[in-house]
């Protein structure tokens, strides 16, 4: 876990992600009073907002640099917890899983505060208690009982496609606990309606179900044919086919390990097609960071079942020093050099700037409309947002409500005083005003009438991050 602190703290700026952003932006307004799915729209689940909420209020950073270094140090705190959890509780198989799974998370952005990463954990541990009760016989006690329900409440607030697995989870489970499962029910139904006492589950149920089921996942669906299935279906064996890529050597290792145990124990055979209920978006075994960060959970999932199997391997030896010979491998993302300054300002100092002249000008009544996906803009800003929407994304003006509200703001007499973004391009030449920086044209509009309202101050304040008009 130290060598793992000290690649979270190196890779703390590495590689911006909009999802991880627009988690942010929300966390500002919640603690600003807004309220989540009903001022604010989004399809997530809504733990992951009040998450970033929490941390922000309590790490109070100065800067955006701070503010996205102390969420991945707060995901790594959450690792660590849970990691300690797990191998206090599953002992040696605890250690094989947590050995793996937390220098492979890197691949797949389990530093960063996204709805996979949050879900990995709970997700692994249900799944290892599973394991214990199916095939070693052993139900848990009354308090893991009521933990259980605990962690299928983060999984199912925090992480919709996971909800298939859950569900054939439980069902295999309620056969072995029969009356015992009063207890994770009990758990469950107390968090749940802790958090609807102060959250609207009307608006739960229409921005994360309805609207997902109707317009987001018809549209973000990248699997979409018959072939695409059956790679889903039998994507560990895909594995075998790409042994270029470290992270399909990785679940080639994994998977073979359990193969092999299930030759001799064949009702591990059973835990596959829950395996497969695991992963309904990724068909690529190579595929990481931005086009393979689904993969988290499955891949924490693999490990565990790898790390149940390896005390029933005859050749553990070739099996652990396998993997340790390949997580030493040059090409492993912990291995790369980085220099936080330079990350720091390749990533973020744009959105630093911009987010810097938006509050220098901003008054208390002011709009702003972040269309580009660049949602740290909101942070501080102290600015409204112009529509119930933070992040602009493309599949959202299929909601009738969401398309309505944004025509009726953007074309109204009183479109947002300001703009990021350039999108609208007729509004923008006809009604803004365009600050340049460095000579060169930026992404930042004012609105013209709102623009003659800046003193002769504030210019000189954004003079000082090279804006101009």
């Amino acid at each position: 876990m130290i060598v793992s602190w000290r690649i979270s703290q190196n890779r703390s700026l590495s590689l911006r992600f909009v999802d991880e952003e627009d988690h942010i932006a929300f966390g500002y307004y919640i603690n600003r009073g807004y309220r989540l799915h009903e001022q604010l729209q989004n399809n997530h689940q809504p733990l992951v907002y009040f998450a970033s909420a929490a941390i922000q209020k309590i790490a109070e950073p100065e800067n955006i640099f701070m503010l996205v270094r102390r969420h991945r140090q707060a995901m790594y705190f959450y690792g660590f917890l849970w990691s300690w959890l797990i191998i206090w509780r599953f002992r040696k198989t605890g250690l094989i899983f947590v050995l793996f799974f937390e220098f492979l998370k890197y691949y797949l952005f389990g530093n960063l505060l996204l709805l996979d990463s949050l879900a990995a954990y709970p997700a692994v541990y249900l799944f290892m208690t599973a394991i214990s009760v199916w095939f070693n016989r052993l139900i848990p006690k009354k308090i893991e009982l009521v933990w259980l329900g605990i962690t299928t409440w983060l999984i199912t607030f925090t992480l919709i496609p996971l909800w298939p697995w859950l569900g054939a989870v439980w069902l295999a489970l309620a056969v072995k606990l029969r009356q015992k499962i009063i207890w994770p029910i009990v758990s469950f139904s107390i968090l749940t309606a802790i958090l609807f006492s102060y959250y609207s589950p009307l608006a739960w149920y229409h921005e994360t179900i309805y609207n997902n089921l109707k317009y987001a996942i018809p549209a973000l669906n990248e699997i979409r044919t018959t072939a695409d299935r059956l790679r889903l279906l039998f994507f560990p064996f895909l594995a075998y086919f790409d042994l270029t890529s470290l992270q399909a050597k990785f679940i080639a290792l994994f998977f073979s390990g359990w193969l092999i145990a299930s030759l001799r124990h064949q009702r591990w055979l059973l835990l596959y097609p829950i395996l497969v209920l695991a992963n309904t978006r990724v068909i690529e075994p190579a595929a990481v960071y931005y086009a393979g960060f689904h993969l988290l959970p499955w891949m924490g999932l693999l490990i565990g079942v790898f790390a149940f199997s390896y005390n029933r391997l005859k050749f553990k030896p070739v099996f652990f020093l396998t993997g340790l010979a390949l997580l030493l491998n040059p090409g492993m993302p912990y291995w790369f050099k980085t220099n936080l300054n330079e990350e720091y300002y390749i990533n973020y100092s744009n959105s630093e700037d911009f987010n810097f002249a938006v509050r220098a000008i901003a008054k208390a009544d002011d709009r702003l409309a972040v269309i580009d996906n660049k949602p740290l803009l909101y942070w501080q800003s102290g600015m409204k947002p112009a529509t119930r929407q933070l992040v602009y994304y493309a599949w959202e003006p299929n909601v009738p409500e969401l398309k309505t509200d944004y025509k009726r703001i953007f074309y109204s007499d009183n479109p947002p005083e300001i703009i990021y973004g350039d999108k609208e391009a007729q509004l923008l030449q006809e009604k803004y005003l365009n600050l340049t920086q460095d000579g060169q044209s930026t992404l930042l509009y004012i609105r013209k009438d709102r623009a003659t309202a800046i003193t002769p101050e504030q210019w000189k304040t954004l003079a000082t991050r090279r804006f101009s008009r």
